[in-house]
C-alpha cells in the first residue's frame, strides 16, 4: 500500500476515533459545566429542611439528569400540584383528536392553573377521566403516584415522582401545546405564587405549582427552572406546618440555598 494512502487512511481513524469520543448535541453542553445546583446547595437546603417542624421531602433534578435530596419517595397528598398533570392530561387528549385549545378549553385551563381554581381542575378531570392522569403518570415514570380518595387533592405522590415529571414535561406535553403550557405554569397571579418563584425571579424562567391543605399545614411546590442554557427541576413537599407564613418561608428556604451559587454562564 502506498504510504500516502496508509497516511491518509490513518488520518481517518484517527478522526473517527475523535469524533467517537467526543459529546455532541445536549450531551456536550452538559459536559463542558458543572451540575447546578451544586451538591453543597443541595446539601445545604436538606440541611435547612431538616431543621423545619413537621414532616418534610425535598427532590432535585439537577441540570445533568441526576436525583438527590431527602425522602425523596416519601409519600405526600399532593393538594393543587397534581393540576399540572391534568394539564398535560388534556392537551394530550385535544392532540389525540387533532384539535386546537378552545375558548372553552382555555376558560377551563387557564383558572385552574393561573389562579388554583378547584372547580376548574374538578370540570378537567371529569373530561380527561382517572385513567388519562394515570397514564401520565405513568409515561412519566412516577413510582410513588396513586389517585386520590374522595377528592382529587388527595392524590398521592413523592418529590422525587414530581421533580421527574416536571423534567418529563417538555416530552409529554405535545409540542404544539408546549408554549402554551409555558405560558399558564409562568404567568401564575401573585398570591399562588409564593416560595420559589419569589426567591428565583427574575433571574430564572420558573414554571410551577403550589399546592396547599392549610387545614393539615400541608404546602408543596413543584418548579422548572431555565436560565440561559440550563435547566434544572425541584419539588418541596411539607405537612404539619404551624402557618401558612411558615410553610410559605420554608419553600422559599429550600429556593434560596439551591440559588446560592451562581448557575453557569
Amino acid at each position: 500500500m502506498p504510504a500516502a494512502r496508509r497516511a491518509a487512511q490513518a488520518l481517518i481513524a484517527v478522526a473517527a476515533s475523535l469524533a467517537a469520543a467526543a459529546p455532541t448535541g445536549q450531551a456536550a453542553a452538559r459536559a463542558a459545566h458543572p451540575a447546578y445546583p451544586s451538591r453543597a446547595s443541595i446539601a445545604a437546603a436538606v440541611a435547612y429542611l431538616d431543621a423545619r417542624v413537621g414532616r418534610t421531602s425535598l427532590a432535585v433534578v439537577d441540570s445533568r439528569g441526576r436525583l438527590a435530596g431527602v425522602r425523596v419517595r416519601e409519600r405526600f397528598q399532593s393538594a393543587s400540584v397534581v393540576k399540572v398533570m391534568f394539564l398535560t392530561a388534556f392537551l394530550q387528549r385535544l392532540n389525540s383528536v387533532g384539535r386546537p385549545v378552545s375558548a372553552f378549553d382555555n376558560s377551563l385551563l387557564y383558572p385552574m392553573i393561573h389562579e388554583s381554581n378547584n372547580d376548574a381542575a374538578s370540570a378537567v378531570l371529569a373530561r380527561v377521566g382517572a385513567g388519562a392522569v394515570a397514564r401520565v403518570a405513568r409515561e412519566a415514570g412516577m413510582r410513588d403516584y396513586a389517585p386520590g380518595i374522595g377528592w382529587w387533592a388527595f392524590t398521592l405522590t413523592s418529590a422525587a415522582d414530581q421533580a421527574r415529571f416536571f423534567v418529563a414535561m417538555q416530552r409529554l406535553i405535545p409540542r404544539r401545546f408546549w408554549p402554551y403550557a409555558r405560558g399558564l405554569l409562568a404567568g401564575i397571579e401573585p398570591e399562588q405564587s409564593w416560595g420559589i418563584p419569589e426567591v428565583a425571579r427574575p433571574q430564572w424562567q420558573v414554571f410551577f405549582k403550589t399546592g396547599a391543605l392549610p387545614s393539615e399545614g400541608l404546602f408543596n411546590e413543584a418548579a422548572r427552572l431555565e436560565r440561559r442554557g440550563t435547566t434544572f427541576t425541584v419539588a418541596v413537599f411539607t405537612t404539619g406546618d404551624p402557618s401558612m407564613a411558615y410553610g410559605e418561608e420554608t419553600l422559599r428556604g429550600v429556593g434560596a440555598r439551591l440559588l446560592a451559587d451562581a448557575p453557569p454562564r
